[in-house]
């Protein structure tokens, strides 16, 4: 996969995904204008709509409604270790089939984003 970066004004970046564009922007606070997320942001984001994106295709398969299902993200930092941990919640209702409970949670547990994390992935820049 190779995605395409723009430079727009201010702070303002634009991501092009196979077509598919996604802007991003700081905060009035960090200069910039405030439009819509920081890359940060996108990145937790994507942690939550990764377990989503699991939680409903799992449903789906099921012909479980995912209307009252809510998922939060949060993200804390440790402060002795300076280890970031990220916390999916998933809320079911109380609707939610019991028999169901544990293989949801497995099936979460297969976010690509998270394995994707968890594997260690290698980092490299490079100027041309």
């Amino acid at each position: 996969m190779e995605i395409q970066i723009k430079f727009n004004k201010n702070f303002q970046i634009e991501a092009d995904i196979e077509g598919t564009k996604i802007m991003s922007d700081q905060s009035k606070d960090s200069g910039g204008d405030g439009t819509a997320p920081n890359p940060y942001q996108y990145f937790i984001a994507s942690i939550g709509l990764c377990v989503a994106h699991y939680v409903n295709a799992f449903c789906k398969q099921r012909d479980i409604s995912t209307e009252d299902i809510k998922i939060t993200e949060q993200v804390s930092v440790d402060p002795s270790s300076g280890k970031t941990m990220f916390n999916s919640i998933i809320k079911l209702p109380a609707s939610f089939p019991d028999k169901y409970r544990e293989a949801l949670l497995k099936t979460a547990e297969g976010c690509k984003v998270k394995k994707t994390i968890q594997s260690l992935p290698e980092f490299k820049l490079e100027l041309e």
